[in-house]
C-alpha cells in the first residue's frame, strides 16, 4: 500500500485540478515530481503542446515526469526507459524464487540508464519498490 502524506496530497491534487487526470502514484525523487498515471492518460495530462505540465510544474516549482502504468512488469519498465526502447526485456525466476526483470542494453541505453549517479536506474527500482515490489531489476549487455 503506497502512504500518502499532505505534501503528496497536495501534489495529487494540484496535478488532478491541472491536467484532468488523476496520478495513480506521486512522489519527489531527485528533485522531480513522478507522477504515474493510467494507460493512455499521459496526452490528456501533458495538454496541447505540453501547457497542463508546464502549470503543474510553475505551482510545483519542480520538474515533472509522467509515467504510464501497466499491470505487466515488463511493460511498466518500458514506459518508465521511454523514449528509450530497449531490444528486449526478460523476466527470469531465479533457481532461490526472487523474480528479475532483465534489460538487455546496449551502449548507448547503458549510458542513459546509468548517468547522473545511475538516476533512471535509480528510478526504475523505486518504481518497482513501490508497484511491483516482487521484482529486481538488472541491466545485461547485449
Amino acid at each position: 500500500m503506497l502512504k500518502i502524506d499532505n505534501e503528496t496530497f497536495r501534489y495529487l491534487s494540484a496535478f488532478s485540478t491541472l491536467t484532468g487526470v488523476s496520478a495513480l502514484d506521486c512522489f519527489k525523487f531527485n528533485g522531480e515530481v513522478i507522477y504515474v498515471v493510467e494507460p493512455g492518460k499521459i496526452s490528456v495530462a501533458v495538454g496541447k503542446g505540453g501547457s497542463n505540465i508546464k502549470k503543474v510544474e510553475n505551482l510545483l516549482n519542480r520538474r515533472v515526469r509522467l509515467i504510464e502504468y501497466s499491470n505487466d512488469a515488463i511493460t511498466f519498465v518500458r514506459n518508465v526507459m521511454f523514449p528509450a526502447n530497449p531490444r528486449n526485456i526478460l523476466m527470469v525466476t531465479k533457481s532461490d524464487g526472487s523474480k528479475v526483470i532483465k534489460v538487455v542494453a546496449d551502449n548507448q541505453l547503458k549510458r542513459r540508464l546509468f548517468k547522473d549517479g545511475k538516476k533512471l536506474f535509480n528510478l526504475i527500482n523505486a518504481l518497482l519498490e513501490r508497484h511491483f515490489p516482487a521484482y529486481t531489476i538488472e541491466v545485461v549487455d547485449k
